[in-house]
């Protein structure tokens, strides 16, 4: 059994849960956690299953198979604020519905990341990382989070709304905060005052898209409001509370999760400079590359709820308990990926479960898979020799259901863009 901070946030192990299959797993600070996030569940391979007592207690199934079956099987583990309140007090639509609700939703906002969205956003996500790129080249160091990884999504967003990128380092830090500011609080100073404080960064987010949906009603231009402002479900528009909803989703989950995954794969590149130089000489090989990198950073852990009692990874779990879904934890299952610490570009990586599976499969995997491929081209066709400084390491920081590099300085050769 491990010890972490999850001492101080347990509950009475509920009776059905066998005294045996209890660890004490904090699936957001724990030493295996902070150790490399991804493959912190390889420290409980020897269970199928496990109960944590953080949080108020989750299952936590360590098998891809598992974790799959789950994510799929929405009748008996629908989302997690189904049936328990989830963290922000929002629905999020489609995220937080289940079906038939959900069918009717997603099937309306499936063509927001069609293909010719896609590739009207991607000249703008060239531009932002060019740009980042004459800033950060000439000073031969920067940080890579702030400096590039989460400026990258948040521009993309700020078009999204229609709004000047130039407004992304608002974005920025809102962002952060929304996530990983609140948890920082809740750690140092208490549940009640990270709750506040989550709030009051809701309740910013919420004020700038409130106002655009105002003006978006007013006109509309060829940005995600006005396709919301415009459609149409079961032959009547969208209120402006659900298109609140779905656009506040977009922005907690489209910046700093696209970020995250921009700079774990930039992290493993510049540990790994074999593997950096391939993609330098062989560009083409940059999305199948990007696929495996997705795999092995898996770094969500999402929570279900269990609506009946149901069996699964042979334990009995009971109506009104919660499981956690570790997508890290399924990927660096070796049953599904055959030696899967191992990062190989030529690897059949598709059936990764980062983005999930299921009806509740990321809505938005396209615009993160071409955002990470973007970053990939561009930063390596510019800066070909970044690496760790000298004795610094990658320092990690856990949030709601995920965790994420917090700093991640490189050094490199100093060089002028053109």
């Amino acid at each position: 059994m491990t010890t972490s901070q999850a001492t101080s946030e347990t509950t009475s192990i509920p009776a059905h849960v066998p005294p045996g299959l209890v660890v004490d797993y904090d699936p957001q600070n724990g030493p295996e956690v902070m150790a490399f996030p991804p493959a912190a569940l390889d420290a409980f391979r020897d269970k199928r299953v496990f109960y944590t007592p953080f949080g108020g207690g989750f299952w936590v199934f360590t098998r891809y198979a598992d974790i799959k079956q789950a994510m799929q099987d929405y009748e008996s583990f629908p989302q997690w604020g189904t049936i328990t309140p989830n963290w922000t007090g929002r629905t999020h639509i489609p995220l937080r519905l289940n079906p038939p609700e959900h069918h009717k939703y997603r099937k309306v906002l499936m063509t927001m990341f069609s293909p010719r969205r896609l590739k009207a956003l991607e000249p703008i996500i060239r531009e932002t990382a060019h740009e980042r790129l004459a800033e950060i080249a000439p000073q031969g160091e920067c940080e890579f989070m702030s400096d590039f990884a989460l400026p990258l999504p948040a521009a993309t967003y700020c078009v999204l709304l229609g709004l000047p990128k130039e407004n992304f380092p608002g974005f920025n830090q809102l962002s952060n905060d929304l996530v990983f500011g609140a948890e920082h609080i809740r750690r140092t100073q208490g549940r009640e005052a990270g709750l506040e404080f989550r709030r009051k960064v809701v309740e910013k987010i919420e004020s700038i898209i409130t106002e655009v949906i105002a003006q978006r009603r007013e006109q509309t231009g060829d940005d995600i409001i006005s396709f919301l402002v415009e459609a149409e479900m079961e032959g009547r528009p969208l209120t402006d509370d659900e298109i609140l909803s779905i656009a506040s989703l977009l922005f907690f989950a489209g910046t700093d999760s696209t970020g995250s995954m921009i700079a774990y794969s930039m992290a493993f590149l510049a540990k790994h400079p074999g593997h950096r130089q391939r993609l330098i000489d062989d560009p083409s090989s940059i999305p199948a590359a990007a696929e495996e990198l997705i795999r092995v950073h898996g770094f969500h852990h999402n929570v279900r709820d269990v609506a009946h009692d149901v069996e699964i990874a042979g334990v009995q779990l009971k109506t009104g308990d919660r499981i956690l879904v570790h997508t890290g934890g399924a990927n660096h299952d070796p049953e599904a990926f055959p030696n899967p610490g191992e990062v190989d570009f030529d690897r059949d990586a598709g059936s990764n479960l980062t983005f999930g599976t299921g009806v509740h499969r990321c809505l938005g995997a396209p615009l993160a898979r071409l955002q990470l491929k973007v970053a990939l081209e561009e930063f390596n066709a510019t800066i070909p020799d970044y690496r760790l400084p000298e004795g610094q390491d990658i320092e990690y920081v856990g949030g709601q259901s995920k965790v994420q590099p917090r700093v991640l300085p490189l050094v490199f050769t100093p060089r002028r863009t053109s």
